[in-house]
């Protein structure tokens, strides 16, 4: 049974580690520690997995294991991101030449003046019907990416404590392993709960801290608790 309770008193449980795991998390790629140290917290790999965070220690390894946790989130990212790009593709090569069609004398002077929204303005009716046709492929592309992307942010968290229990990197992609832990009903209401307990620390420590500081608390806060959360469904049977 995920013992919520215990995942979100973690982060609180000594606030010298706390302070210091948001002053790394608002440094670029110095972040990645912190993000080695929350997957420490998950407790996978460890016999004995604790209530309270780890010590500060190993920061190579924790660099090492950060990094590496982003790469897979990207290798998950990747169908995507080809969506995606397949998608600005196909409105740069239908929409492009309907553009240039339209500019008036001195292209790049016209573009430096902010002319393609003028000419949008001016023309919006003659490219209606363009516009119409792109959207019968567009819409169904972005959804479609979308979808990709939230499958890949879904399933990521279990192939990642895949990898830091093996530590073997190609264990991040075992499906059979990641897709029967992850479409349980457990896992699925523990992702919910990672995500709504994220959103509202987002709203109050970015109003209370600001932007930066404000992000980069949530940051550790949040994935302290999620993967606290998720090391103890990756523990279950």
């Amino acid at each position: 049974m995920v013992n919520y309770e215990d995942a979100v008193k973690k982060p609180f449980t000594d606030l010298g580690k706390l302070f210091l795991g948001v002053i790394l998390s608002a440094v670029p790629v110095v972040n990645w520690v912190t993000q080695g140290f929350v997957l420490e917290c998950s407790g996978v790999g460890k016999n004995r997995p604790s209530r309270r965070m780890p010590d500060w220690k190993g920061f190579e390894d924790l660099f090492v294991k950060g990094f590496m946790s982003y790469l897979i989130m990207f290798v998950y990212a990747i169908p995507a991101l080809l969506v995606f790009t397949m998608t600005l593709g196909y409105t740069a090569a239908y929409l492009l030449p309907t553009f240039i069609g339209l500019m008036p004398e001195g292209v790049s002077a016209t573009v430096a003046t902010g002319g393609i929204r003028e000419i949008f303005t001016q023309n919006w009716m003659q490219m209606l019907p363009t516009l119409v046709t792109m959207s019968a492929v567009l819409i169904p592309m972005m959804l479609l990416g979308v979808l990709l992307l939230l499958v890949a942010i879904y399933l990521s968290p279990i192939g990642i404590l895949n990898y830091i229990k093996t530590k073997k990197f190609a264990k991040a992609f075992d499906l059979n392993f990641v897709n029967k832990k992850a479409f349980k009903s457990k896992y699925l209401l523990t992702w919910l709960v990672s995500v709504i307990i994220a959103m509202v620390l987002k709203s109050v420590l970015t109003l209370w801290l600001g932007p930066w500081i404000g992000a980069a608390a949530t940051f550790f806060i949040a994935s302290t608790i999620a993967f606290s959360l998720f090391g103890q469904v990756m523990r279950e049977k």
